[in-house]
């Protein structure tokens, strides 16, 4: 899964050159040249955080979708889903 993720966003990063420029900007103002970014330097990436977490709900790793609990009942066309039961949206 780790290997998805990091292909997806390699796909994303070549078509949005900007999103690099930005994105090695922010790594260059905080870590530098001279080392790797650590666990310890995430609340000074932001930029970098968001992207990692928009990787993941632009291109779901799995396929099957994440379970969600209802906390309301939802109305869809002419059917009721009721509040406390688990629906698996179809994010493909």
């Amino acid at each position: 899964t780790t290997a998805a993720a990091l292909g997806v966003l390699v796909m994303a990063l070549i078509t949005h050159p900007q999103v690099v420029r930005k994105a090695q900007a922010e790594l260059d103002a905080v870590v530098g040249p001279d080392r790797l970014p650590t666990f310890e330097d995430r609340d000074s990436l932001p930029y970098i955080a968001a992207l990692c977490q928009e990787i993941g709900r632009w291109r779901p790793i799995s396929s099957g979708g994440f379970p969600h609990k209802l906390t309301e009942n939802i109305r869809y066309k002419d059917y009721v889903l009721p509040k406390g039961h688990t629906i698996i949206g179809n994010h493909w």
